[in-house]
């Protein structure tokens, strides 16, 4: 198993079952849980009414049960289910914590919640279904005025080179870039793809159209893909090694470029498909 399967859940049994030594990595990554804690410090009361969807190992319910008055954390995975009401039975707000084993996707409250969290994220949010999930939380789940966290993604490109060969061999594949990774020469500038504000109801249709300007001569052969979530107000998390790292996706075609060239940058892709499935291309925009 690739360290790249290790952090995709298995969909074909049940939504969002990820192998439990992913959950002991996320836990562990400081790089994400900081933002997440730091995001519920500012947006939690002790009047809050929290629902976390997909709370995998129970440790952000437990820490919102903190501050908030009341919690419900929901989990399919009947694994880390059982993880999240030992976890939950061993903390001190056990009485605030209403642990609900549903699909995120259906499940339903007694009471709408003020302030909803899910973190299902992936790369540019298209293998993970933070969308789908959020869309009809928004219907379900939310009270009227209520907050959605994350509250923003900003899914940012650039175009470069990227080794695919060696020798005789070529394998043109989407690769995040872990720590280890060596990295791309980028010969563009970065601009944002495309913002996915929670909000409002987000299309599931990620595909997008943007100009970058060539700052170096080459020829460019990839994209890299680069999510940067507004994990709450005046909080930032742009990536790490156990969730949403910077990633390279190869382009149809190379292309040549010149210091001031003109590129049309474009990307087919949807929430809840396969990221191998998307298609990226670059084109030459004439003078």
């Amino acid at each position: 198993m690739t360290r790249i399967h290790h952090h995709r859940p298995r969909y074909s049994e049940q939504l969002g079952q990820f192998q439990q030594s992913y959950h002991l990595e996320m836990v562990a990554d400081q790089a994400r849980t900081a933002p997440i804690f730091q995001a519920l410090r500012q947006v939690l009361t002790p009047e809050t009414r929290f629902c976390e969807l997909g709370c995998g190992t129970g440790i952000f319910s437990i820490f919102a049960a903190a501050y908030a008055r009341h919690v419900c954390a929901v989990e399919i995975d009947p694994v880390m289910a059982r993880t999240a009401a030992a976890n939950i039975a061993a903390s001190p707000f056990a009485d605030r914590i209403e642990l609900i084993v549903a699909d995120a996707g259906e499940v339903e409250l007694a009471d709408r919640a003020d302030v909803v969290f899910c973190e299902m994220m992936s790369i540019w949010a298209i293998e993970e279904p933070q969308i789908p999930v959020f869309n009809g939380a928004r219907q379900r789940l939310l009270r009227p005025g209520g907050l959605f966290l994350p509250q923003e993604i900003v899914n940012v490109v650039e175009v470069g080179r990227y080794n695919f060969r060696f020798g005789d061999i070529e394998v043109k594949a989407a690769i995040p870039l872990f720590s280890g990774i060596s990295g791309p020469a980028i010969v563009t500038e970065s601009r944002v793809a495309k913002r996915l504000v929670f909000s409002a109801p987000v299309s599931p249709d990620l595909g997008c159209e943007v100009e970058l300007t060539a700052l170096v001569a080459g020829r460019a052969n990839c994209a890299r893909l680069t999510s940067i979530v507004q994990m709450g107000p005046g909080v930032v998390f742009s990536g790490s090694d156990s969730l949403m790292p910077p990633t390279i996706v190869p382009l149809v075609e190379e292309i040549a470029v010149k210091p001031g060239d003109r590129l049309r940058f474009r990307a087919a892709a949807r929430a809840r498909s396969d990221l191998g499935e998307a298609v990226f291309q670059a084109e030459a925009i004439p003078d």
